[in-house]
């Protein structure tokens, strides 16, 4: 245990995502498709598009074409609407993510809100709360009424870093802050209750000024929530550039000043808001912390039940042409996961908010957790990475600076075999 865990250390693949390589699935992978038994649901509505294609982004994107929307909006509405109709569920959540939902055309745009607000009149719960993804230079009044419309009441804007030449760098599109501002006062004109804005730190040449520049942006604009985004070099294909004493470091930095400002959130999780609230939308807090499973529509678009997960093609890099040539973005790539594997997804997931619970654990092992992983917690509680409070387990400071390693040790057999001889 000691061995894996000061092996998972320092490396760049042990993080929030998992597996650490498609091929730990490869031995589940099955030509079945998904069930959707469940009575509790989020939905999540994946749009590629880009006006630019950020090197940081480590999600399935194309660059914008026109001519291809309404098709793209036409087959997303059709898989959609034969969803709904074959299952009767209560909706949690519901976010637009991608790429970039607000780059779309306004005709295009149009039609996109029109099936969101069908999502948004299902059977929901009391806290739902949906979620749109946007950047500033796509957003115009006409769609933000549109959105408002559609009955989104977040809107998250990435803004990642306020330095001009690490953005250039990444081929991303710089706003200044005066522009951000003026998009703020028209979203908050409109009547959207909640804004977020994301951060990144780990960046290659991201520097402590740097960090406090984005700060003062964050003081200015005055968001709901801020999200931070620890940079994730595995998941775009390059190997870390930065130690885990930096990235610590940097965190530090941030939520010190965070907490100046205003804003509620627990050293090591990654979400901080102004309310007393999670700091994320109702989809990502039922996803992320008490393992509702999720159906994913659109290219790449990920999905996951009690059973496994799945993801629609794309994932494994198909050309767009052949994404939208089968008609339906089907599941393509779908996993039936062990219990071990479903727990470990789970906790790698819930530790992006800094803990995980012993009571979801045993509900997917159908077993005592603090029994089954009793060498785990002892170990993890006696180097003080942990503590636990009721059923849950919250890293400590120490616990975060190395949350990867935490984690690595509730990976499955066959992914700890695979990290150990790689």
């Amino acid at each position: 245990m000691l061995k894996l865990f000061n092996k998972a250390k320092n490396s760049y693949l042990c993080n929030t995502s998992y597996p650490l390589d498609k091929s730990n699935f490869i031995k589940y992978k099955t030509d079945k498709e998904l069930e959707f038994n469940e009575d509790k649901l989020c939905l999540y509505i994946h749009i590629p598009f880009c006006t630019r294609l950020c090197s940081f982004c480590e999600y399935i994107k194309y660059k914008k074409d026109n001519k291809y929307e309404e098709k793209y909006l036409e087959i997303l509405e059709k898989d959609i609407n034969s969803f709904i109709s074959k299952h009767k569920f209560t909706l949690y959540g519901f976010d637009i993510g991608g790429g970039t939902p607000t780059c779309l055309e306004l005709s295009t745009f149009k039609k996109l809100m029109s099936i969101a607000k069908k999502i948004n009149k299902l059977n929901t719960v009391d806290d739902y709360e949906p979620s749109i993804e946007a950047t500033f230079s796509t957003l115009s009044y006409d769609k933000l009424k549109l959105i408002v419309d559609a009955g989104f009441k977040r809107i998250s804007l990435g803004i990642q870093t306020t330095n001009t030449k690490i953005l250039d760098s990444q081929n991303r599109n710089i706003v200044s802050i005066s522009d951000m501002k003026k998009v703020f006062d028209i979203i908050r004109e409109v009547g959207i209750k909640k804004i977020n804005v994301d951060f990144m730190y780990g960046i290659k040449n991201q520097t402590v000024e740097d960090i406090y520049n984005s700060l003062e942006c964050i003081k200015i604009l005055n968001p709901d929530q801020v999200t931070l985004y620890e940079m994730r070099y595995n998941m775009v294909n390059q190997k870390a550039s930065i130690s885990k004493e930096l990235l610590f470091n940097q965190y530090s930095i941030i939520y010190e000043e965070l907490i100046k400002l205003g804003y509620k959130g627990r050293f090591s999780q990654n979400t901080f808001s102004k309310y007393n609230d999670f700091g994320l939308s109702s989809y990502l807090r039922y996803r992320m912390i008490d393992n509702i499973s999720y159906k994913g529509f659109g290219i790449s678009a990920q999905s996951k039940t009690s059973q496994g997960i799945s993801y629609n093609i794309g994932k494994s890099h198909e050309s767009f042409d052949e994404c939208i040539k089968q008609n339906s973005f089907i599941e393509k790539d779908t996993y039936l996961l062990p219990k071990e594997e479903l727990v470990a997804k789970y906790i790698m997931i819930s530790l992006y908010y800094g803990m995980f619970s012993l009571k979801i654990v045993s509900s997917i092992l159908e077993k005592d957790a603090r029994k089954y992983y009793k060498r785990e917690l002892d170990f993890l509680i006696s180097n003080k990475y942990i503590y636990i409070e009721d059923d849950k387990c919250y890293l400590t400071k120490d616990g975060f600076k190395y949350y990867g390693a935490v984690g690595s040790l509730f990976y499955s057999k066959n992914v700890k075999d695979w990290f150990m001889g790689v």
